[in-house]
């Protein structure tokens, strides 16, 4: 088995200990810099286990105070989100800011954790059992080399333990699989579909969508959808480029082969850096090729230029994973629902005409 990363190492020795009463309510817990020297680590690492900590409301930090164990009662109105790499993951936060908003206008707490794909699962099962917790919102483990694997064992723990389970974003397996779980997403299908009728409405004929390896199932519906609105033109095509967005040789090539006039980024950070990329072969944006992207981050439009994308209605998506949690408790043998939310084509200038 994989050695775990050091973070995780540092929350599984302070959770345990908080546990078994070592630390007590309101204790202090020991300096980063203390345990940064304890653990052989860096204070950020030590940062970061304290956040996931902090997520499942064991603990509260205080600035220029320190970390102190935290008395939280356990609630008949409890909810858990547990999304993977929370604090550096640019959409899943804002969705994340919404359900826990949308809850406390209808009487119920969200406590946050994050996904650690090197953790036993029935151990973070069993530690939202202990918070309380009712129902969990989960955003699958994206990065991950067996990641169907991991996400599927995870829900299993869950469900064994009488959880009830909200997908967020995507579901557990590969496109076109689908889970028997209620999930909570973007119409990601539609999603391509309108950015790509965008660009050929801007007179774009020469398509390319590009994307990571290890892309998630999203990346393949916005593919899906992009073809399809591609069909319905004539001399139209799209290319599915898989590969670098930094690496200039790989870019020069994909634009020299397919002669692209558009690039569809699978996000907009792949679109950010294929942005970057672009400049630096001299290849100017929008007038020698438009590039546009998906879920409208906070630094699209501050990208040179602003970026074109498709953003993620977050209010609207926190209000329905709440109507659907509470739906699923109070019928929990009811049919798995997919509600897809409709994505918003907010134009920049990454793709104006002329």
């Amino acid at each position: 088995m994989a050695a775990l990363p050091k973070h995780a190492v540092i929350f599984q020795n302070l959770h345990q200990a908080i546990k078994r009463g070592e630390f007590k309510d309101g204790a202090r817990l020991p300096s980063e810099m203390a345990l940064a020297r304890r653990f052989g680590v860096s204070r950020p690492t030590v940062a970061q286990a304290l956040r996931e900590l902090q997520r499942l409301e064991l603990v509260e930090r205080h600035r220029g105070a320190g970390s102190f164990v935290r008395s939280a009662p356990v609630t008949a109105s409890t909810l858990g989100l547990l999304a993977d790499g929370l604090g550096a993951t640019e959409i899943l936060e804002p969705i994340s800011a919404e359900i826990a908003r949308a809850a406390r206008a209808v009487g119920w707490n969200v406590v946050m954790g994050a996904a650690v794909a090197d953790r036993s699962p029935d151990l973070i099962a069993r530690e939202w059992v202990d918070r309380g917790v009712q129902g969990v919102f989960f955003a699958p483990i994206e990065h991950h080399p067996v990641r169907a694997a991991v996400n599927r064992e995870l829900v299993d723990c869950l469900h064994r333990r009488g959880l009830a389970i909200v997908l967020l974003d995507r579901d557990l397996g590969e496109f076109p699989e689908r889970s028997g779980h209620d999930l909570v997403a973007i119409d990601d299908f539609f999603a391509g579909f309108d950015l790509a009728a965008h660009l050929l409405e801007r007179g774009c004929r020469r398509l390319g969508f590009v994307a990571r390896r290890e892309f998630p199932a999203t990346t393949d519906l916005r593919v899906a959808g992009a073809r399809a609105a591609v069909a319905r033109v004539p001399a139209a095509q799209l290319e599915f480029a898989v590969g670098a967005p930094e690496d200039k040789k790989w870019v020069g090539a994909l634009l020299k082969g397919l002669r692209a006039d558009a690039l569809m980024a699978s996000n907009d950070a792949t679109a950010a850096q294929l942005l970057q990329t672009l400049q630096a072969l001299g290849r100017a944006v929008p007038a020698e090729v438009k590039v546009a992207g998906f879920d409208d981050v906070r630094y699209a439009s501050l990208l040179s230029p602003p970026l074109t994308t498709m953003r993620q209605p977050c209010a609207a998506l926190g209000a329905a994973a709440i109507e659907t949690m509470l739906g699923r408790l109070r019928q929990p043998h009811m049919p798995a629902r997919r509600v897809l939310l409709r994505a918003n084509l907010i134009v920049r200038r990454s793709t104006a005409v002329g």
